[in-house]
């Protein structure tokens, strides 16, 4: 039970379609296959190869267009000489003439992607240089690229500051979802992550929901809808 998915704004280059064959099929699948980058909160930036499906008669995107995607991942434990891997689930490209220097002023500033994992803790938690920031690593796997690969992550918590001051820390094999942001590659291999939020021992939880209504009603139907209208869904 494990996967790993970044969320971001992406500039993307050197475009490419094209054809594959799976091994064994006659059946040919198309892909556009782009450069881009992984840029971490230091200042660091990482090379990476991103890869979404595309009908037969697609195009390549222009160099530099800004997309917002939701991709799985695989970052190997050699990240400063292996590429970060990128498949696609979700790719929407900003509008605009990417050639145009105020392309990208109607981007939010969001130049740090998010990351969101399942996987296991696969040593001891230790305590860093500074004496109060904790360190774990997890390992995840997921199919993608038409194979299982994996992803090294080291996730560190400041238990100095006080929204993680009472945060136990995880046991060894155990499974943790975690959420957070590329800080810098890793000591121990594959990329740092600075944790936003975390969840620890996961397993299966059954629970029921329930849908709730606004006190509100929403006058104005919008494609962005910030609270739901009286008598639930909206169809």
């Amino acid at each position: 039970m494990s996967a790993s998915m970044v969320f971001g704004f992406f500039a993307l280059a050197n475009g490419d379609h094209v054809k594959t064959f799976r091994t064994g099929s006659s059946v040919a699948t198309y892909h556009c296959i782009y450069e881009t980058t992984i840029q971490c909160t230091s200042g660091v930036v990482f090379p990476a190869m991103l890869r979404v499906y595309s009908p037969f008669n697609d195009v390549a995107l222009p160099d530099n267009t800004m997309v917002f995607i939701s991709v799985k991942m695989s970052i190997p434990a050699g990240v400063l000489r292996d590429p970060i891997l990128l498949e696609g689930i979700s790719v929407v490209a900003v509008p605009g003439d990417p050639s145009l220097d105020n392309y990208e002023h109607s981007v939010p500033d969001f130049p740090y992607p998010m990351v969101v994992g399942l996987g296991s803790v696969t040593a001891p938690t230790r305590t860093l240089a500074d004496g109060t920031s904790k360190a774990f690593d997890v390992l995840s796997s997921d199919y993608m690229c038409d194979t299982r690969m994996t992803s090294n992550v080291c996730c560190v918590f400041d238990s100095a500051r006080p929204r993680w001051a009472k945060t136990p820390v995880p046991n060894q094999n155990s499974v943790v979802f975690y959420v957070g942001r590329f800080s810098d590659a890793a000591s121990t291999g594959g990329l740092q992550v600075d944790l936003e939020s975390i969840a620890l021992n996961v397993g299966v939880v059954e629970s029921k929901t329930s849908v709730g209504t606004s006190p509100s009603s929403v006058s104005k139907k919008r494609k962005f809808m910030a609270m739901a209208p009286k008598g639930g869904c909206v169809h």
